[in-house]
């Protein structure tokens, strides 16, 4: 018995541990690709340095729930905001922040996109940022947002 339980707390701890550390992509070019290829809507993370300090990211994008979720759903993409010359993508990051309206930050968009000819053509299907009532609350609010835009 104690084994067992042992078993199943490193195995949520395991899981835990992999909810901290998703792998979010920062090129907009190879997300569009498995996004078409996978037929999911892109999730742009607009944050910058602070973001990670936010409720945003304590209770719901740092969670299992949200690592199940969009493992599932969508392809996480963060567009890192971070003045500096360690950010190569902030000229990119900032028109695209721009061309989603973009003021609150954190702030997630949720899009399709294509590619053609080296022009990218974004389609909106909504924003979202932190809402109080934890992670089952926030992903229920995207998978109505994401419902409605599939009918």
């Amino acid at each position: 018995m104690i084994k067992n339980l042992l078993f199943v707390f490193i195995l949520l701890y395991s899981f835990n541990m992999n909810a901290q550390s998703l792998n979010w992509l920062t090129d907009v070019n190879a997300a569009i690709e498995i996004s078409n290829k996978e037929n999911k809507p892109l999730l742009l993370l607009f944050a910058d340095k602070n973001a990670s300090n936010t409720l945003l990211f304590s209770q719901v994008l740092n969670t299992l729930d949200f690592a199940l979720w969009s493992r599932d759903n969508v392809v996480i993409v963060k567009i890192d905001l971070t003045q500096g010359d360690e950010n190569e993508y902030i000229d990119r990051n900032l028109n695209l922040k721009s061309a989603f309206g973009v003021d609150v930050i954190p702030s997630i968009c949720f899009a399709r996109a294509s590619s053609r000819k080296g022009k990218i053509n974004y389609q909106l299907i909504g924003k979202m940022v932190y809402k109080t009532g934890g992670v089952k609350a926030w992903l229920a609010d995207v998978t109505a947002l994401l419902r409605v835009t599939e009918e």
